[in-house]
C-alpha cells in the first residue's frame, strides 16, 4: 500500500478522519485504506488530537477530574492513556507501556477446616 505523507492531507481532513472514527461512523482500518495512510500514522493523528484537546481545555490551575459526557470506549481509553502519559511526564517519568495495567486477581479465600 502506498502511504501519503502528512503534508498531503490538511488539518481539516485529518480532523474529519479522526472524528469519523471517534463518532463510530467509520472503522479506522477502512478509513486508512481510503486515505492511503498507515494505521500508525492515523494513530499519531488521534494522539495529537487528544493532546490538543487536553491542552486547549486544561483549566488555568490544576486539572480537576470531573465526570464528563459519555464517550465511546475506544475514545475513553485513548483519553485515559493520554492523561496518564501527561501525568507521568509532569513528574519526569517516561511511559514504558501503552497498555493499561491490569489488576491482579484476588487470592482464593481459605477453606475453613471442619472439626470432627
Amino acid at each position: 500500500m502506498q502511504t501519503k505523507t502528512t503534508d498531503q492531507l490538511g488539518a481539516a481532513e485529518k480532523c474529519r478522519a479522526v472524528l469519523a472514527v471517534w463518532t463510530e461512523r467509520k472503522q479506522a482500518s477502512n478509513l486508512c485504506r481510503e486515505l492511503g495512510v498507515s494505521a500508525s500514522l492515523f494513530s499519531q493523528w488521534q494522539d495529537r488530537a487528544l493532546s490538543g484537546m487536553l491542552d486547549a481545555l486544561e483549566p488555568r490551575g490544576t486539572r480537576e477530574a470531573t465526570e464528563g459526557p459519555a464517550l465511546p470506549t475506544q475514545i475513553r481509553r485513548l483519553l485515559d492513556r493520554k492523561v496518564r502519559a501527561m501525568d507521568l511526564q509532569s513528574v519526569g517519568r517516561t511511559v514504558l507501556s501503552r497498555r493499561p495495567e491490569r489488576s491482579k486477581p484476588l487470592p482464593p479465600e481459605p477453606v475453613p477446616a471442619t472439626g470432627r
